[in-house]
């Protein structure tokens, strides 16, 4: 607690500073070619990104929805190239941001299906077709465009089909306004459209939420029937993916400051910290989905310390096998798994060694991070177990206990001294490291503020957040663990 005396602070005096623009003239830009030279920020692997790599000269910043807005802000980048209804839904005004040019890429968006799945993507044409010959579609647009409160309540509150044939469908759910959670309940244009045609084809849909990067692997892997994420097509996707006609038009608009805009002043901050906790917590009862988050990441944290303690030991004894060959292709599995990223261990074993069994997204990850930490788990359990004297083994015979006793009454307490300080570095690593479990649809701490974040358009107070509870999680498993060390070391030996 001592240590937030420090660090708020700290962070109050980050979000009161801001940087200034690059030098550069950027109220002289007045086409796309004119961007040479300049810092762009836009979402990672969008097809904005593609369009601002074809610009020679232009430096491209790829990073989230929700730091977009705050890149120009502060400084990190010039300009910034996002969706135009996104845009106007920001309060630019307010963040002394102005939009230098609209109508950048004008673009659709389609929804994709598996290439031999034709049958499905042709169901859905139809319905688009007739959604838009009955007029029905441009009151639909309209509508959600004016006033999107009331669509998305509507929407929340409307029946839907029970039983039937079920669907799965991919979603990035930080697009606003086009898939987003709100007090909760997922909703947007997009998901409209989806729940107006499963209503008319009596299909029950799930609705599984995960990277936008991480989507195509899931239609082509089976862990999902149809994409629904705003996606345009590009000649890229359009190799592995089968598009629907599209359902939305679109297009870009470029953000910059606002020449009216000053530098913000300290006497503000209370104010703007109090207006971040409503809009980031309160408003729509956001705090939910971090305590919901917050959930995921327990128990996917507390499974793979489980799964990868058993792991672990399983892994040591057959190391330790007095058999050459069986401690070689433990050592072999062993070198092999610790060689890996867990982010790329993760997508493998979700996409590639699950990709056919309808296995959880969680419970994917809790091997996953079992079978990693399991790993590095087993290498600390053999140390320790080495670090005994083999005398202690002969001294247990002396005494006449069994082996299995002289392992649990002699040799085991003195393994633990040198086992629980290493095994506690790699406890906190393993809670820490469970923020990437967004990439697999399961939506944890980290990935729930980053829909808030993807909502609200304010990066740094929900990372400011989400941050903290990381740092006490790691607090509690480590003074949990340095009980323990205490209650297996001898007094004469602890500091």
């Amino acid at each position: 607690m001592r240590a937030l005396k420090f660090i708020l602070p700290a962070l109050l005096l980050f979000v009161s500073c801001r940087t200034e623009p690059s030098g550069q003239d950027i109220y002289a830009v007045e086409s796309l070619d004119a961007l040479s030279g300049f810092k762009v920020a836009t979402g990672a692997g969008s097809s904005y990104d593609l369009m601002l790599s074809e610009i020679p000269g232009v430096e491209v910043v790829r990073i989230g929805v929700g730091e977009l807005l705050l890149s120009v802000e502060k400084g990190m980048s010039d300009f910034c190239l996002m969706d135009a209804t996104q845009a106007q839904m920001a309060h630019l005004e307010s963040r002394g941001l102005e939009v230098r040019m609209s109508g950048i890429m004008k673009s659709t968006a389609s929804a994709g299906f598996r290439l031999d799945d034709s049958d499905l993507c042709n169901e859905f044409n139809a319905f688009l077709a007739e959604f838009k010959e009955s007029g029905e579609y441009d009151r639909w647009n309209s509508q959600w465009r004016s006033d999107c409160d009331s669509m998305a309540e509507a929407l929340v509150s409307r029946p839907r089909p029970q039983g039937g044939r079920s669907i799965r469908v991919g979603v990035t759910n930080d697009i606003f306004p086009y898939i987003y959670i709100k007090d909760g309940n997922l909703t947007g244009m997009e998901v409209d459209i989806m729940e107006h045609f499963c209503n008319s084809a009596g299909i029950v849909p799930e609705y599984i939420a995960q990277e936008f990067t991480t989507l195509i692997p899931a239609l082509n892997s089976g862990k999902i029937d149809v994409i629904l994420s705003h996606m345009r097509v590009t000649e890229e996707r359009s190799k592995q993916v089968l598009f629907s006609a599209p359902y939305i038009d679109g297009g870009g608009a470029l953000i910059c400051k606002s020449p009216t805009s000053v530098k913000s002043e300290m006497a503000g901050i209370w104010q703007r910290l109090k207006n971040s906790i409503e809009r980031n917590l309160i408003r729509e009862n956001r705090w939910q989905m971090l305590v919901e988050g917050l959930y995921q990441t327990l128990l996917i944290s507390l499974l793979s310390i489980l799964a990868g303690t058993l792991i672990g030991i399983l892994l040591c004894v057959v190391r330790m096998s007095r058999r050459k060959w069986v401690a070689d292709t433990s050592k072999a599995v062993i070198d092999l798994v610790r060689g890996i990223p867990i982010l790329v261990l993760l997508m493998i074993m979700c996409y590639v060694v699950f990709a056919s069994s309808r296995l959880s997204a969680l419970w994917i990850a809790v091997l996953s991070f079992g079978l990693y930490y399991g790993a590095y788990f087993s290498e600390i359990f053999r140390t320790g177990m080495m670090s005994v004297d083999p005398g202690q083994w002969e001294a247990g015979e002396a005494l006449g206990l069994k082996k299995l006793q002289t392992l649990r009454l002699v040799v085991l307490p003195q393994a633990l001294m040198s086992i629980i300080p290493v095994f506690k570095g790699e406890v906190i690593a393993l809670i820490k490291g469970t923020s990437i479990v967004g990439y697999v649809a399961v939506m944890d701490l980290t990935r729930a503020g980053d829909i808030i974040r993807s909502r609200t358009l304010d990066a740094f107070f929900p990372l400011i957040i989400v941050t903290i509870v990381y740092f006490f999680l790691s607090r509690i498993a480590g003074r949990a663990l340095d009980a323990l060390n205490r209650k297996v070391t001898p007094k004469s030996k602890t500091v």
